[in-house]
Parts: structure tokens; C-alpha cells; sequence
């Protein structure tokens, strides 16, 4: 229920960016292939140069501070959690 309120206000605020993939309704992992894809193969057809870099980022919010998490999606997206994260 958490996860849906909070997508529900991100995405009703306009606060998530147009192309992120990941945990927005009807997006996936396939999506976001599917769109650097068809961004490559269009350069391709208009002889741009096309790079791809790939970064391994699975554990990445292993080493997130969260309070600093939860002062910047206050002030960053006006989220007012009810309870401080003391995990």
C-alpha cells in the first residue's frame, strides 16, 4: 500500500523523470531495453556515433545514509514521512 501511495504522488506531481523504467506502472526492464534499442538502431539508420556504458549498480543503496535519504525526499519531493527510519 506504501509503494502504491508513494507512486501514486510521484507520478500525480509529475516528480519522476519521463524515461525511468523502473517502478512506475506498465515499465520494465524490457522497456528500458527496448528504448536503448531503438535510440542505437536510430542512430544507426542517421549515421550518428552511438556509445553504451553499463554500470553495475545492484548494490548501491546498500551504502545510502537514509536519513540523509529522508531529509532529501522531504525537501527535494515534499514527502512527510510519519515515522524516522532507526534501522
Amino acid at each position: 500500500m506504501v509503494v502504491r501511495r508513494l507512486n501514486d504522488y510521484l507520478a500525480e506531481h509529475s516528480l519522476l523523470p519521463r524515461c525511468q523504467s523502473a517502478y512506475k506502472r506498465h515499465h520494465s526492464t524490457e522497456t528500458a531495453m527496448l528504448r536503448v534499442l531503438s535510440n542505437a538502431l536510430s542512430a544507426a539508420d542517421s549515421p550518428q556515433l552511438t556509445l553504451l556504458a553499463l554500470l553495475e549498480m545492484s548494490a548501491v543503496f546498500d551504502c545510502v545514509d537514509r536519513v540523509l535519504l529522508v531529509q532529501r525526499l522531504q525537501r527535494s519531493f515534499g514527502l512527510i514521512l510519519a515515522a524516522s527510519y532507526n534501522g
